[in-house]
């Protein structure tokens, strides 16, 4: 669309011009629209020898200033229309790096974009949605958008919660409609994950909340937990490394060693077997063969059989049918009966 923008430059221009010089150098700077940088009231308030409040007073008062006029100025409305055809084309809400793509080939935000920012914000074609802790920067259609946006992240968000679990984003669309109610359209659900810092998706296709571990790991211990969800069965934790370092959750490369220390301090991870770990919700259990089969024996209602005994420790203990019988003739702990079955010695 860069033939579309020739003249945006020339149009800027000539609406500085109706400005004081002190009132047009801080709209200029505010905008960021001769270096792309956009600078802080402070800033322009200490250069001027004035409070950052009263450069937000000018600032305030020059926009509305200029937008009394922008209703009549063709190439205000020019560029606003070229706005809101690429928003209705996108469903009517756009992230702004995303929209500034389209129209200026550049999603960073530069001169041309600045200067694209300072003239759709003098009109009420488009409107713009600040960045927050929850949402990224973007322009809707109008308010109606902007409030559809909400409750189909927030209605999304809620089915989140209420599932506890990541979603497969090809699964994503089915699962809106059966936990929000009301399906939303593709366009809307990929808006969402754009727009939306709450929701996020992570480095295997899952969307889920930005806070889940599953989603945005944080550490070593998080990134361990997700790939080991991922394989759903013991790894040693060299192979752990491995997988973490394959992953390519950003550009840090994990120690073995630290990996190994890191999964002995949380609870999440059960050490199976030599240098083996499993996740303690897949049922495995801390601790020695021993502790295991008293734990077992201590739960069951009735003796159990040594065949028994070797399928439970084994469903929570990488170990040798040999091991688990040697540990069974501790006859402190373990009493063999006469069917062959065992049961604890009371103390």
């Amino acid at each position: 669309m860069k033939k579309e923008l020739q003249g945006l430059q020339k149009t800027v221009n000539n609406i500085l011009k109706t400005l004081s010089p002190r009132n047009r150098d801080i709209i200029a700077r505010r905008f960021g629209l001769s270096t792309g940088k956009r600078e802080t009231l402070e800033s322009i308030g200490t250069s001027y020898q004035i409070t950052r409040e009263r450069v937000r007073q000018i600032e305030e008062f020059t926009l509305n200033q200029l937008t009394k006029g922008a209703p009549e100025d063709k190439d205000i409305q020019k560029y606003a229309n070229l706005v809101k055809s690429v928003l209705q084309k996108e469903g009517g809400l756009m992230r702004e790096d995303h929209l500034f793509k389209t129209v200026t080939g550049n999603e960073r935000y530069d001169a041309t974009n600045a200067a694209l920012v300072f003239v759709l914000s003098l009109g009420d074609e488009v409107v713009r949605g600040d960045e927050s802790d929850k949402v990224h920067a973007y322009w809707a259609l109008g308010g109606k958008e902007q409030q559809s946006f909400q409750e189909s992240t927030s209605s999304l968000i809620a089915a989140m919660k209420k599932e506890a679990q990541p979603v497969p984003v090809n699964q994503l669309e089915n699962f809106a409609v059966h936990q929000t109610g009301n399906g939303l359209a593709d366009r809307r659900l990929h808006t969402v994950l754009a727009v939306s810092k709450e929701i996020s998706q992570n480095i295997f296709g899952e969307v889920g909340l930005a806070m889940w571990p599953e989603i945005r790991p944080k550490g070593v211990r998080d990134k361990a937990y997700l790939v080991m969800k991922k394989e759903g069965q013991p790894r040693h934790f060299g192979d752990i490394a491995a997988l973490i370092n394959k992953a390519g959750f950003d550009n840090k490369k994990v120690n073995v060693q630290t990996v190994h220390n890191e999964l002995i301090k949380d609870s999440r991870f059960v050490l199976v077997g030599r240098g083996m770990y499993a996740l303690s919700e897949w049922g495995y259990k801390a601790g020695t063969v021993k502790d295991v089969l008293v734990d077992i024996l201590r739960t069951s209602s009735r003796p159990l059989s040594r065949a028994d005994l070797i399928t439970k420790v084994q469903r929570t203990r990488l170990v040798k049918e040999n091991t688990i019988v040697l540990n069974l003739q501790d006859s402190s702990q373990f009493i063999r009966n006469d069917d062959g079955t065992y049961h604890l010695r009371k103390v």
